[in-house]
């Protein structure tokens, strides 16, 4: 699969999503990580080598996926070998204590769009349902100003 913003064209974006990274402002649950595995594209590659970025599954996050789970059974497909890192997204974002810039900022980035009424719910549902800011990654880029 080909990355949407192509590193070679687009090599600011990228060095910005580093910058972002070194500063501990750009966090991902290791679920992400596991799910970005199946794949062997460029962008596998580049989180390979940014894995520092990825937070390991503690027991403060289990219970909030629990919860989650709990309200919102459909988030994901219980047929799946490896679990939709879905909630576990959601689950970190909820956990402020991990984050070094304060429990202000927390933002869940996501293609996603809300899942309307009596459709599965999705990553905007959740977000909505507890009180978590969610954005699209264009809105992200538009937030921070970032321009290529």
């Amino acid at each position: 699969m080909k990355l949407l913003y192509p590193k070679d064209i687009f090599p600011s974006l990228w060095k910005n999503f580093e910058s972002f990274i070194d500063n501990g402002r750009l966090i991902s649950p290791q679920q992400v990580f596991e799910e970005l595995k199946k794949r062997d594209d460029e962008l596998l590659e580049w989180v390979t080598i940014h894995k520092i970025m990825f937070r390991e599954l503690d027991t403060r996050q289990c219970e909030k996926v629990r919860d989650i789970l709990t309200r919102f059974p459909k988030l994901i497909d219980p047929q799946k070998i490896t679990p939709d890192a879905d909630p576990f997204v959601i689950a970190l974002a909820m956990c402020p204590e991990l984050y070094l810039w304060g429990k202000e900022s927390r933002i869940v980035i996501s293609s996603e769009k809300l899942g309307g009424r009596g459709a599965r719910p999705k990553i905007p549902d959740v977000c909505n349902a507890y009180g978590i800011t969610y954005m699209s990654l264009t809105e992200f880029f538009r937030e921070e100003n970032w321009r290529f």
